[in-house]
């Protein structure tokens, strides 16, 4: 089924078609939100908000962008809603080590894997200390592979402030793992 038949399936009201579209953009969003607020719970609420407002509003998608950037947009905005409801401290335990980036499954070396582990930590640390506005640019381009015109359309800024906020948020990350390399050092 092609993307429009989907949307067309959708707007009309479609039980089958919803169930088609969850399972194909589920661990996308369940993702996106595991990486932005840092748990497994609110990961699931992202995901349960996202794909009921994409329901609730499909009637309203135009068509102009492709259908995961709209749904980047939802959840983009879902994440953003529910920071600014419950201001938590985000659990670095929680989150799945393999969600971020996946470990060589080929390297059997336990301290090249158990050093990849510990960089794989600080960068997930220092992702979630970025502020929100620079947080969201950098996980839809650098892990989601998302190009700059869709970062644009998901956050609904131009594509030069894309492009800006993303440069800010890689000097902003090497700056804070700078620091936590520095604060690793003066623990010892």
């Amino acid at each position: 089924m092609t993307e429009k038949e989907l949307i067309a399936r959708l707007k009309s009201g479609d039980e089958e078609a919803f169930n088609l579209f969850f399972e194909k953009y589920k661990n996308t969003i369940y993702n996106f939100g595991l990486k932005f607020c840092g748990n497994t719970e609110d990961a699931s609420d992202i995901l349960q908000e996202t794909l009921l407002n994409a329901f609730k509003y499909i009637k309203n998608f135009k068509g102009e962008s492709k259908l995961s950037t709209w749904l980047y947009r939802i959840a983009a905005n879902a994440c953003q809603k529910k920071k600014l409801s419950e201001k938590n401290v985000v659990s670095f335990d929680e989150l799945e080590e393999n969600q971020i980036h996946t470990l060589n499954k080929h390297n059997e070396n336990p301290h090249v894997n158990f050093e990849r582990r510990e960089i794989e930590k600080l960068i997930r640390k220092a992702i979630l200390r970025l502020p929100e506005q620079y947080r969201i640019p950098l996980i839809l381009k650098d892990i989601e592979g998302l190009n700059h015109q869709e970062i644009s359309e998901v956050l609904n800024i131009s594509l030069t402030n894309a492009k800006v906020r993303l440069h800010r948020a890689r000097l902003m990350l090497k700056s804070i793992v700078e620091d936590l390399l520095k604060e690793g050092k003066d623990e010892r």
